[in-house]
């Protein structure tokens, strides 16, 4: 073996051999980005993609609905884990902290010192000045150690791939709160166009009033006023809807203008369920709260830290044999190194791992706190909003019944049609209010489902894929 190498040479070179036929050696591999390519993929996005539609049909949407006729809000939740980029980062954080575990289990690496000698002594000429060997290091022990980090780093990685079904809620949160916002605009600015031609007929039926002597400028110039007012309201309103339109493209990541499109589903919206009770309220609000098992997985990842700092306490020991070739002679050596732990024993990073499981348990308990208390009080707000809401409802149903009886009346010739058109007017203003009462039920109902992380209305939220879908 090693034709032509002196002898001496050989079992450094066998060595150094052995050693490097260990490493799996890999290149580097430049990454680049390019912003104007994915600012053209994001602008080419399309509600009918060839991936979002295999994506979506793995989530449970039914083939038959493809291309989909109307996007209700499970629908777009599906379409916003396709597109959106904070899933994207997510997962390549819950990547990275998962990558850090076989980290944590790497064996210290060994080490190789060389050894070259010159000897200034006149020797034979069969001999060499040269001394020429080599000292290995060999870390021994150390299990305990990779052990608390391999804990540590595996919770750690755990609470990260947690955080991408916490970011997945985030995201349909944002989802159905623009869904929500832009449905109460689109029903504001029916109602009052609605309202504002009921006005305008009035205004011209009081303007001919006024002509004939019937009634005084005054009643006039008020309906006038009114009506004024209406049309700002409805600018108003308009400028709410194009708003809550440029929201619900953000959350959703797509250009507006697909969104624009798009024929959108609000049933699900319109859906106001029972409150739950108080019991099934916490209970579930513990077992659902993503962030309460991140805590836990914290807690657990700092008394791994604990245990990792006691572990450090003990020597560490490394075995160095060694061989040395010295003029002819070979010597063998075997070396055992101690590296003692400091004075104190690593007792001040004990102490500050502790009191960093410590707080980390404190966090914990604070955030168990924190979800019952929001449960409870969503919970209960909620009940009184849809109370609120059901009473207008009602309310509203009495006064279309009013205008239904004043229209009879008409028929009949027993009303005219300036009284006709004020029912109608006290009609649209009683639903008026109440469609800011269920949007106010709505709004609360997404906040309530936000405590609990879980939907209460519509189908069970669908799981965000693990891994990034290709597109």
């Amino acid at each position: 073996m090693f034709p032509g190498l002196p002898h001496w040479a050989r079992p450094a070179a066998l060595t150094a051999i052995c050693l490097l036929s260990a490493c799996a050696l890999q290149s580097y591999q430049p990454a680049t980005l390019d912003p104007d390519a994915e600012a053209a993929a994001y602008l080419a996005r399309r509600m009918d993609d060839p991936g979002l539609q295999a994506y979506m049909l793995a989530h449970g949407h039914p083939a038959a609905d493809w291309p989909v006729q109307r996007w209700g809000l499970t629908q777009l939740t599906l379409l916003a884990f396709y597109y959106h980029p904070d899933l994207r980062v997510t997962r390549a954080q819950a990547a990275e902290a998962r990558a850090q575990v076989p980290v944590a289990a790497q064996r210290p690496p060994l080490g190789v010192s060389p050894r070259v000698e010159h000897h200034s002594r006149e020797t034979d000429a069969a001999d060499s000045p040269w001394s020429l060997g080599f000292e290995l290091e060999i870390p021994l022990g150390g299990t305990a150690r990779r052990e608390a980090l391999v804990q540590r780093a595996t919770y750690l990685a755990e609470a990260a791939e947690l955080e991408v079904g916490s970011t997945a809620w985030r995201v349909r949160s944002r989802v159905r709160a623009s869904l929500a916002d832009l449905h109460a605009a689109r029903e504001g600015v029916a109602l009052l166009e609605q309202d504002i031609e009921a006005r305008s007929a009035l205004v011209g039926l009081l303007e001919k009033r006024l002509q004939e002597g019937y009634v005084g400028a005054g009643e006039a110039a008020a309906a006038r006023l009114r009506l004024h007012e209406a049309q700002g309201e409805l600018s108003a309103a308009r400028t709410a809807a194009e708003r809550a339109q440029g929201d619900l493209a953000a959350a959703l990541a797509v250009p507006l203008q697909v969104l624009r499109q798009t024929p959108l589903d609000f049933a699900q919206l319109d859906a106001l369920p029972a409150p739950p009770e108080e019991s099934e309220a916490r209970s579930g609000a513990l077992r659902n709260r993503i962030d309460m098992r991140q805590r836990l997985l914290e807690f657990a990842a700092a008394d791994a830290d604990v245990k990792l700092q006691v572990a450090r306490q003990y020597p560490t020991l490394a075995l160095r044999p060694g061989y040395l070739w010295d003029q002819g002679d070979s010597v063998w050596s075997l070396a055992l190194d101690l590296l003692l732990p400091p004075a104190l024993g690593n007792a001040p990073a004990i102490e500050a791992a502790r009191a960093r499981r410590d707080t980390a348990a404190q966090v914990a308990l604070r955030g168990q706190w924190e979800i019952i208390a929001q449960a409870d009080a969503a919970l209960a707000t909620y009940r009184q909003s849809l109370a609120g809401a059901n009473a207008m409802q009602q309310a509203s149903a009495t006064q279309l019944a009013r205008s239904q009886q004043t229209q009879k009346r008409f028929e009949a010739g027993y009303a005219d049609r300036v009284e006709l058109t004020q029912a109608r007017l006290e009609a649209f203003a009683v639903e008026r209010n109440a469609q800011s009462a269920r949007v106010e039920a709505r709004r609360v109902l997404g906040s309530l489902e936000d405590a609990l992380q879980r939907p209460l209305a519509g189908g069970p939220l669908p799981a965000p894929a693990p891994q990034e879908p290709q597109r």
